[in-house]
């Protein structure tokens, strides 16, 4: 079946977006061995629809012609451009296609929201960071407020709320720092959160399918920076799953409902911390084998069940 994957490229600096094309030739080579065609559309080409049906207009084609599978990057900066791929999301969960994107219980909340997460996980007991979301506007000064009483720290992270990659993730030091970033951030839409900084050994991605985990692969940032994505500069290489954090990601996987989960966790110096989730995008490209194959296999064979549902 046709695979269609919806990409947001304003999302990357030019560079950044050449490097993701060159690298694609590994996924799309993965799909096409599993019988998948692989189609790679851009979100501001597509028009959102209804007649007679939920369509999606590319020019004269409506990608909802027929039953296919969709991929859809749903985070972007741009706020007029997620409510715009809400509706392209909105339009093929109406539609017979299917957004493998979604995998997960509400994704409309807990598929992206990072606060909505923090959540989901404490109530159920998962280790997570004391956490401030900003205000909007004038208004956004309050969170310094709450950090000072709620968060402890020599320093600080702040976070999209709704974002992936490392992207706008920054760390500061003091409060006068953390005011200054606050301001700089009140002008635009994008929601952010604040947390403690932590000294820590990097983060551990952890990919749970069918309720048990069978890989783990650490990120480490590179030497002088904070950030452990491999795509801000980081290295990652597999890594043994600890039984605290196997025991919490199976059952996160089993509350969200989700056959195939990627769970990443702060390894800090005061334990692991839960940090983020995400479904079939999250990249597993960086295992080295046979983490690699048992991860792809289980990536296919989910994308094989949600196909093959209600056929």
């Amino acid at each position: 079946m046709d695979i269609v994957w919806i990409s947001h490229p304003d999302n990357y600096r030019p560079a950044t977006l050449q490097g993701i094309g060159a690298g694609a030739q590994e996924r799309l080579d993965l799909f096409a061995e599993h019988g998948h065609t692989l189609r790679v559309v851009q979100s501001h080409l597509i028009v959102p629809g209804w007649a007679g049906g939920p369509r999606l207009w590319v020019g004269d084609e409506d990608l909802l012609d027929e039953r296919r599978g969709f991929m859809v990057t749903g985070w972007t900066w741009d706020a007029a451009a997620a409510t715009h791929i809400s509706a392209i999301s909105r339009a093929i969960r109406a539609s017979s296609s299917v957004l493998l994107t979604d995998g997960i219980l509400d994704p409309e909340r807990l598929g992206s929201d990072k606060l909505a997460m923090y959540h989901f996980a404490g109530e159920r007991g998962v280790p997570v960071l004391p956490t401030v979301s900003v205000p909007y506007g004038r208004h956004a000064g309050a969170a310094l407020e709450q950090v000072t009483r709620h968060l402890d720290a020599d320093g600080y992270v702040v976070k999209p709320r709704e974002m992936a990659r490392g992207f706008g993730v920054l760390k500061v030091d003091t409060i006068e720092q953390l005011s200054a970033t606050v301001d700089l951030l009140t002008p635009g839409a994008l929601g952010c959160v604040i947390q403690p900084y932590f000294a820590n050994s990097g983060d551990l991605r952890v990919y749970v399918h069918r309720g048990e985990v069978i890989a783990g692969l650490l990120r480490k940032p590179a030497a002088g920076s904070y950030l452990a994505n491999v795509s801000q500069g980081g290295s990652g290489s597999a890594m043994s799953v600890p039984s605290e954090i196997r025991e919490h990601s199976e059952r996160l996987a089993r509350d969200l409902e989700s056959p195939y989960l990627c769970i990443d966790w702060l390894l800090s110096d005061a334990g692991p911390v839960f940090n983020e989730w995400m479904t079939v995008s999250a990249a597993f490209e960086n295992l080295p084998e046979p983490e690699k194959t048992r991860v792809s296999d289980a990536l296919f064979a989910t994308i094989a069940d949600r196909l093959a549902a209600g056929e």
